[in-house]
């Protein structure tokens, strides 16, 4: 029997996993118990499984060991969930170690050795050699900015997952109970969703201060730019910071409809009509902060004019807004709170 995870709104994905589950556990007893051979091998009936994604459907036969992660995301959640990826992608972008400190941690816990990683080559593309040689059983691209052909050579490999709808934009929920549904562990993938939700909620509880601060969220100014990056509500630090009770510019909202992409560029003539109290920014440098800052028109926008504003100098916060996951949040969101809570202006 075939079971076949479809996406749903937010707040019925954990109802909805748990209700196939059980649908399919009760299917397989009652094939079980009238023949001896009907049915799949694996009793517990969660596979095959079907998962949709941004580029159709792809179905697991069984539960997978060898596991391949692409993107700054999924790799958190099958560490979370006990399982040890044999490859995943490369992190050494911006000023951080190639292995996140929650994710080499929490595979230290587990007594497991560090995964490969998978760079990308000369031509801009993932090393599919390499990824081969990995044997993967499946391979999670759930947060990810593969392209359909992308998708098409690593089906080739293994099952591939994509993401659900947009590139480098996942809702947590989703996509942790997508992972614990591969890995046939849904009541634990829950069960880390509650824990991280609960540990943003008493962050938010301690710093009242965050209440009704309209802010915005993007990243450095580069030399010779004319536009600033502003991350739209669809990306997961967006919806991260709210949930710690600050406000999305709503300026930045309206423009979701502007780009397929997970940011929005904003042209420096016009920053001045996107309203911000707080802005939130993520540079490599203080050099790249101050060449930011001192930009005769970004200086003149209100919350950079009054002096309010962050820019995340310890990577290990950035990264951790980046890609809020069920690890990363127990592992960070106080350091993170507490970093606002200095920076964020008073009522």
């Amino acid at each position: 029997m075939s079971r076949s995870l479809r996406r749903a709104p937010r707040m019925l994905v954990a109802f909805a996993s748990l209700i196939v589950a059980a649908s399919a556990l009760s299917a397989c007893a009652a094939a079980d118990a009238s023949s001896d051979d009907a049915g799949s091998s694996d009793s517990s009936g969660a596979y095959p499984l079907t998962v949709e994604h941004v580029y159709g459907e792809t179905t697991i036969e069984e539960k997978p060991e060898r596991i391949v992660t692409l993107g700054w995301y999924s790799q958190d959640v099958v560490a979370a969930l006990g399982e040890v990826p044999v490859g995943v992608e490369d992190f050494t972008w911006g000023n951080v170690d190639t292995y996140l400190p929650w994710f080499a941690d929490k595979v230290d816990e587990l007594g497991g050795e560090l995964p490969e990683i998978i760079p990308f080559t000369d031509a801009g593309e993932y090393d599919f050699e390499q990824i081969l040689a990995l044997a993967p059983d499946v391979i999670l691209a759930n947060h990810s900015g593969i392209t359909e052909t992308d998708y098409k050579r690593l089906s080739e490999i293994a099952p591939t997952v994509g993401f659900a709808e947009s590139v480098w934009a996942s809702d947590r929920e989703d996509l942790t109970l997508t992972i614990g549904s591969i890995l046939d562990k849904e009541e634990e993938a829950q069960q880390l969703l509650d824990e991280a939700d609960a540990a943003v909620a008493a962050a938010a509880e301690a710093h009242p201060e965050f209440e009704g601060i309209v802010f915005t969220y993007g990243w450095y100014l580069a030399e010779g730019e004319t536009s600033l990056g502003l991350y739209l509500p669809r990306d997961p630090r967006v919806p991260l910071l709210e949930q710690l009770g600050l406000t999305s510019s709503p300026d930045v909202a309206a423009l979701e409809g502007t780009t397929d992409q997970f940011f929005a560029n904003v042209s420096l003539e016009e920053l001045g009509d996107i309203e911000s109290q707080f802005h939130i920014g993520w540079a490599n440098s203080p050099e790249e902060i101050a060449y930011t800052v001192d930009d005769a028109l970004v200086s003149r926008w209100a919350p950079i004019a009054a002096d309010s504003y962050y820019f995340f100098e310890d990577q290990r916060l950035g990264w951790a807004t980046t890609a809020p996951s069920v690890l990363s949040i127990p592992a960070t969101i106080d350091d993170l709170a507490a970093a606002l809570s200095a920076a964020v202006p008073a009522n």
